[in-house]
């Protein structure tokens, strides 16, 4: 923790942006691990998702409920004691869901390091339960994204998720 003083003046602790990041990654994880244990299929999902530039690298989903989601994604690598990568989070809501396809809107936040630069992303994604693996999901994105340093842009991306049985 840093001290930092409000508009008044009076010091208090005020915590870092990776700390925050960091336990809701933690908090997203740990609770849709925990969450779902009801139904035949656990909606918990685990692969990749790669969404340039804004949400990328090892990625867990799931849905709350049949339109209610939330993902966490973290990647991070070290090179010569220094720490690089992103962690994020995003709120999922299903608008359409067909037999092996449905068409979602994430939304939500992604906190680059070592710079601590943020990035804001609202995309709609397709995803398709693959028909010869039902528990492979893959998914294209595309959308908006607001980067701290370099401003508004396009996004566009793709992952893949395993999803759990009981």
């Amino acid at each position: 923790m840093r001290i930092s003083s409000n508009r008044y003046g009076a010091g208090y602790n005020a915590p870092r942006k990776e700390g925050v990041v960091r336990t809701l990654v933690v908090v997203l994880v740990v609770g849709a691990a925990f969450a779902g244990w009801a139904g035949d299929r656990l909606p918990l999902g685990v692969g990749m998702q790669f969404t340039v530039p804004a949400v990328f690298g090892v990625s867990a989903r799931y849905w709350v409920t049949d339109s209610v989601g939330v993902e966490g994604d973290v990647f991070l690598f070290s090179t010569t004691g220094d720490l690089w990568g992103i962690a994020g989070g995003r709120a999922l809501l299903r608008v359409a869901q067909a037999e092996l396809a449905g068409f979602y809107i994430a939304g939500g936040g992604s906190v680059y390091f070592p710079e601590r630069a943020t990035a804001a992303s609202l995309c709609g994604g397709i995803d398709l339960a693959l028909p010869f693996a039902p528990s492979l999901v893959w998914n294209v994105e595309f959308g908006f994204v607001w980067h701290r340093e370099a401003g508004f842009g396009m996004a566009f991306g793709t992952g893949i998720h395993f999803y759990f049985d009981r």
